[in-house]
């Protein structure tokens, strides 16, 4: 459009001062500057609507009497603007927000927001012309092509597992939409499905249950704990157990022991045995009671 209006600027300020030439001289000179006033005059009027510019990320298509004839990449075209006309095509990512509400397997439901990215062919711009005259009516078609696609996956599953399987819902659709998006002459390059919702009946069930899922999860693992903390008390109990079985055990074979070599001893060593444990244990003092006028302690044989 910059070089448009440059080169229209130009033509018209030759053609203004051609036309002030004209006015100011006589004879040949004055013909001279009528020629050039009517000549600039001229390209004025085809020069500039000739030209067409062509951005990157756009296709023109280009129409001869109404005929689309041919397409033009980006850059700039001279094309004769009585006859032929140009009619420019975004072949960028394009997005088309969708808001739509569906009905579950059972009968719930469900709303949300589905975005779609794509891009129009840059081959099949000729044909989108042909058949659609223009990138709105095609996206139109998309749409409704697209919320039918997106409606099939509710229906085919429940609301629950709608719920649960919402992270692979996007990839879902896709597969429907991939296959019948095609004869549109556009490549999906995104689905993306966001927030979903269902009535508040249904949204206070959902929350309901997975509260009572977490009271049971809760339950499980102190269930489960009880049954570790039981089990570690079982095996102390038991090693103490074993520990007082193998003390006694052990005291028993001492007192075996002793009792055998007490009884392999003779009288004698047995009553100086005696004699010796209780010298080593008195503390001195005479019992009351005493036999006779000895003072030899009372040692039983």
């Amino acid at each position: 459009m910059g070089i448009k209006f440059i080169l229209g600027a130009g033509l018209l300020a030759f053609t203004v001062l051609s036309a002030a030439a004209a006015i100011r001289t006589k004879g040949a000179l004055r013909k001279a500057a009528i020629a050039c006033a009517l000549l600039c005059l001229i390209l004025l009027a085809v020069i500039p609507a000739s030209l067409v510019f062509i951005s990157t990320g756009e296709m023109g298509v280009v129409k001869v009497f109404g005929e689309a004839r041919q397409t033009i990449g980006p850059g700039m075209h001279w094309r004769f603007w009585l006859s032929d006309t140009v009619e420019i095509y975004d072949i960028k990512t394009r997005e088309i927000p969708l808001q739509f509400e569906a009905y579950s397997k059972d009968a719930q439901i469900v709303t949300g927001q589905l975005a779609v990215q794509y891009q129009v062919k840059p081959e099949k711009v000729m044909d989108i012309n042909r058949q659609y005259g223009s990138v709105t009516v095609l996206e139109q078609k998309l749409q409704a092509v697209i919320l039918e696609r997106a409606k099939s996956v509710f229906a085919d599953r429940g609301a629950m597992l709608i719920v649960e399987t919402r992270s692979v819902l996007s990839g879902e659709i896709e597969k429907r939409i991939v296959p019948v998006v095609d004869q549109y002459f556009v490549t999906l390059t995104m689905v993306a499905l966001s927030d979903i919702a269902f009535n508040t009946a249904f949204e206070n069930a959902v929350e309901q249950k997975m509260i009572a899922e977490q009271e049971k999860l809760r339950a499980d693992y102190d269930k489960e704990r009880a049954i570790i903390k039981a089990e570690e008390q079982l095996a102390v109990a038991e090693r103490e157990a074993k520990s007082v079985i193998a003390k006694a055990q052990g005291d028993a074979e001492a007192l075996r022991i002793m009792q055998e070599a007490w009884s392999a001893l003779s009288a004698e060593v047995k009553e100086a045995m005696l004699r010796q444990t209780f010298y080593e244990k008195w503390d001195g003092v005479l019992p009351e009671v005493m036999s006779g006028e000895s003072l030899d302690l009372i040692i039983g044989r």
